[in-house]
């Protein structure tokens, strides 16, 4: 903690203004030698400061200050271990010299992993009550920590980091991971963190269960400025990252936003108010459909320092207010690093605020039914340690993790890792489905809009199959029906219907331009069996078919019931032709004229599909429409 440091080493600045004992040592030469040390240490000329030391101890060995102070140059320069022996030193000369020691040599302690000795000057510390009351919270707190990491490190969950290596990593730093769904591309912040380098974003393609060279993703992204802390939507389209100390900012570090058509990113923009302002934003993370985003910021209205906000796309193009997370998710200290799981019900973050190992750990928590988020879950040791563990992505299918780690073994500062998530910190299991969209004839690819519609809720998810390549990715849940529609003017609409099953969907799919005699089948219109009153799943591609027909208002259609073979010729003639006839009844009854509907049962005399199988026959028992004029 900074600001204890600055209160231990004003009182070696400060203490007692009178000429005697202003320090532990009455050596004047020792004292000499000491104030200079303060004053090169202060103009962070650590290694003259240290040499003032070493000057002052060759004169008085027992110069209590000077260990203290060296303690301080060692945390500064990152030697934690060295600046505990320090501290050790000077409480041997005298254990009651100064209780902000115990304080200091515990946070260190907390640090490094040492979690009972950090326990122990914690409560040591405490114990001298009129020097403790202002840091009784912040002790109690650390106390916490400590018994909570000496709990976990008895309870180990599985852990097996493995490196993605050096086509992916580098001698500089490599972190902040960010997948797409189908695992096809890895696109992560670099930096050479030694030299204080500008961020850049790279992206690794995976080939054959292999990354390849990572590349620089370049411009209009990549400028001589920094950009990092980016988040890419599940199908690779979308990326919003952060940048600071920008000509169009709001406040010192705003979000951005790019979206991809074939191989190029657009020119990034500001995402604007109301999410970024005066204070800063920053580490996005968007939901599987690009239409949510989590962030960090300090703006008024948190819960303490950096807290996690969400905001969601509004059909006008806008964003909604962000609204805070709450108190399940959000504490007095920093949350950061969010990351919300293709399922958009599963968060992982990092958080200094909630028990962990020390410094900050990783999270999970679960959004509930009643949109409340769950109590945060700590992943448990060694997943977290006493290091500042961040930045966790998890994989679509939820069995994998990747995140960035200095641990030893690396190919240089930071390296991005993989690893198994054992099964209580996996989020729900979705899985994607995969589409290109072409013309029937060409083969061309084409842009059009895509709508996936659960049956059971009729919730909608909206995309754009790409404009260059005629691709498109939707994560879902499986266990359930799903609509799948495809529209793109001057063509015929396309549906397909699917339960989801608990693998990936790869699919082709053509569309036929409209023309004369082209057959479309509704694979959404759904009765019983033996029967012909439509039931209420069907009404959403019905209604689709309205809007059609009433944007290509001279269309002329026959709508056409078939059946498979099995019964009688009499009887499939008559439930087709019902069949057939409630369609028509539906189409009529919203104000689709008589004149340009007709409507036929054709039994079993028209199979798409052989009937000597059940999946044939199902097939062969379909709904569709015919085109009969265009004109």
């Amino acid at each position: 903690m900074r600001a204890i440091t600055l209160v231990l080493l004003t009182f070696l600045i400060t203490q007692g203004v009178s000429a005697q004992n202003k320090y532990y040592s009455h050596k004047k030469k020792a004292i000499k030698k000491f104030e200079s040390a303060i004053s090169n240490y202060t103009l962070k000329y650590f290694e003259k400061a240290r040499q003032n030391l070493y000057g002052a101890l060759k004169i008085d060995k027992n110069f209590l200050d000077v260990y203290i102070l060296l303690a301080e140059i060692n945390d500064e320069e990152g030697k934690k271990k060295e600046a505990i022996d320090n501290f050790e030193k000077a409480l041997k000369i005298d254990t009651d010299y100064r209780p902000l020691i115990y304080l200091r040599k515990a946070d260190l302690e907390l640090q490094t992993g040492q979690y009972s000795a950090a326990k122990a000057d914690y409560k040591k510390f405490l114990s001298y009550t009129k020097k403790s009351r202002k840091y009784i919270g912040y002790v109690n707190t650390r106390i916490g920590h400590c018994e909570f990491a000496i709990e976990k490190i008895k309870n180990e969950v599985p852990f097996n980091p493995k490196n993605l290596g050096n086509d992916v990593n580098s001698p500089f730093s490599e972190y902040w991971p960010s997948l797409t769904a189908d695992n096809s591309t890895l696109t992560f912040t670099v930096s050479d963190r030694k030299k204080n380098s500008p961020e850049d974003l790279f992206y690794s393609k995976r080939v054959k269960n292999k990354w390849q060279k990572a590349k620089n993703i370049g411009q209009p992204i990549n400028t001589e400025k920094s950009e990092g802390a980016q988040s890419v939507s599940a199908d690779g389209k979308t990326m919003v990252f952060t940048a600071c100390l920008r000509k169009d900012g709001f406040g010192s570090c705003d979000i951005y936003i790019s979206k991809k058509n074939g191989n190029r990113w657009t020119k990034p923009k500001n995402i604007g108010q109301p999410i970024n302002t005066q204070y800063k934003e920053t580490q996005p993370s968007l939901t599987s459909d690009g239409k949510t985003i989590y962030f960090v910021s300090t703006r008024p209205g948190g819960k303490g320092k950096f807290d996690i906000w969400k905001s969601s796309l509004q059909e006008n193009k806008t964003w909604t207010v962000p609204k805070n997370l709450g108190d399940s998710i959000n504490t007095k200290e920093d949350e950061l690093a969010p990351f919300i799981h293709y399922d958009s019900k599963t968060l992982y973050f990092s958080s200094k605020g909630h028990p962990g190992m020390g410094e900050s750990d990783l999270f999970i928590s679960r959004l509930q039914n009643n949109n409340v988020w769950s109590s945060p879950k700590n992943l448990g040791y060694p997943i977290n340690t006493y290091y500042n563990e961040e930045s966790l992505i998890v994989t679509v299918d939820g069995k994998h993790g990747l995140f960035s780690s200095d641990m030893d073994g690396g190919f240089g500062q930071k390296d991005i890792y993989s690893f198994e998530l054992y099964k209580e910190i996996q989020p729900n299991k979705t899985i994607f489905v995969k589409g290109l969209v072409y013309h029937a004839t060409t083969n061309k690819p084409l842009d059009a809009k895509v709508e996936v519609i659960s049956l059971s809720d009729t919730h909608i998810i909206k995309t754009n199959s790409d404009k260059v390549y005629g691709d498109f990715l939707l994560c879902l849940p499986p266990g359930k029906n799903y609509a799948l529609n495809i529209n793109k003017e001057n063509f015929l609409p396309y549906s397909e219907n699917f339960l989801l099953p608990d693998s990936n969907i790869v699919i082709n799919i053509p569309l036929q331009p409209i023309l004369k005699n082209k057959v479309f089948v509704l694979r959404n219109v759904f009765f019983d069996t033996d029967k012909f009153v439509l039931k209420k799943e069907s009404f959403i591609e019905l209604n689709r078919l309205v809007v059609f027909l009433k944007k290509n208002n001279l269309l002329k259609i026959e709508i056409q019931g078939h059946t498979d073979n099995i019964g009688s010729k009499t009887h499939n003639v008559a439930l087709s032709t019902n069949r057939a006839k409630s369609v028509y009844s539906y189409l009529v009854k919203n104000k689709i004229s008589k004149e340009r509907l007709k409507y036929k049962g054709y039994a079993a005399t028209q199979p798409i599909a052989n009937n000597k199988t059940e999946n044939g026959r199902a097939k062969n028992r379909r709904t569709a429409f015919k085109i009969i004029s265009t004109e």
